[in-house]
């Protein structure tokens, strides 16, 4: 998955520059989980944009300048990953390779919460068109999501593709619209965080734990944060490109988070 980082450094803070590592941005929590004692980690993917590394029961991620900023991460200028060998988190630092990163900024990852979040035009028609063939559940489960059954998590959580499974990122979108209209809690949610563990990968587990709390890719928090706004088709293009199938699964879940709230609405 590849998309710039240029939206999250627009929301970013400074947190005073150190002539000592390599500058890095990340959420106060991300910054939070450095300390502690030294210690190595195990890496679970490497790829040129992106180092991911569990760290206890959960992932953290070093991303390259042109990675998909993900609100696990810390985000680097540097160019490739690919040859990463070695993470040792602890003592307010990430070593990468013997190259020490400190968070010099930090960087915001949740959506605004917006309890009359308006519904939009955005159809989750074509969504489905889109991930039907890498995601051949039919529909029981999207209709179930829609209508916040926790059924609809059997049929989705690792279901599909990729390094965080199409159903997750279908997920994924769900919780983050559902926590932008202030809907922080249910059994979906519960449903999710109790099964994520067991039933999918970590780095997954991880991003999911993250929707739940509202927080999200730069495209996906510009596409809920402007539901009800002009600039929704522009919008959505940007998150339809990120990754080969996430952009679409994230996308999908915004429109049946949507469609319910305008069933209730109605």
């Amino acid at each position: 998955m590849v998309a710039t980082i240029t939206s999250w450094t627009d929301a970013a803070r400074s947190a005073g520059p150190r002539r000592d590592a390599h500058p890095s941005a990340a959420t106060a929590e991300v910054a939070a989980r450095l300390h502690g004692p030294r210690r190595s980690t195990e890496i679970v993917h490497r790829s040129r944009h992106a180092v991911y590394v569990r760290d206890g029961d959960r992932c953290l991620a070093v991303l390259a300048r042109d990675a998909v900023a993900v609100p696990c991460g810390l985000l680097t200028g540097w160019p490739d990953l690919a040859a990463t060998r070695t993470v040792v988190l602890g003592e307010g630092v990430c070593v990468v390779d013997g190259r020490t990163l400190r968070v010099s900024r930090y960087v915001e990852a949740r959506v605004a919460v917006r309890p009359a979040l308006a519904a939009d035009d955005l159809s989750d028609a074509s969504l489905l068109v889109a991930v039907a063939a890498h995601l051949p559940t039919g529909t029981t489960a999207y209709d179930r999501l829609g209508d916040d059954d926790p059924r609809a998590v059997a049929g989705l959580l690792g279901r599909g593709p990729g390094l965080t499974p199409l159903g997750d990122d279908v997920l994924a979108g769900w919780l983050v619209t559902r926590y932008a209209a202030g809907l922080h809690a249910g059994q979906v949610v519960d449903r999710v965080l109790s099964d994520a563990p067991t039933r999918t990968t970590t780095v997954s587990a991880t991003l999911l734990s993250h929707a739940a709390r509202g927080e999200a890719v730069p495209e996906l928090r510009a596409l809920v944060d402007g539901l009800g706004a002009p600039g929704t088709d522009a919008r959505l293009a940007a998150l339809l490109e990120v990754g080969h199938t996430s952009g679409a699964g994230l996308a999908l879940g915004v429109a049946l988070a949507v469609r319910r709230r305008a069933a209730v609405a109605a």
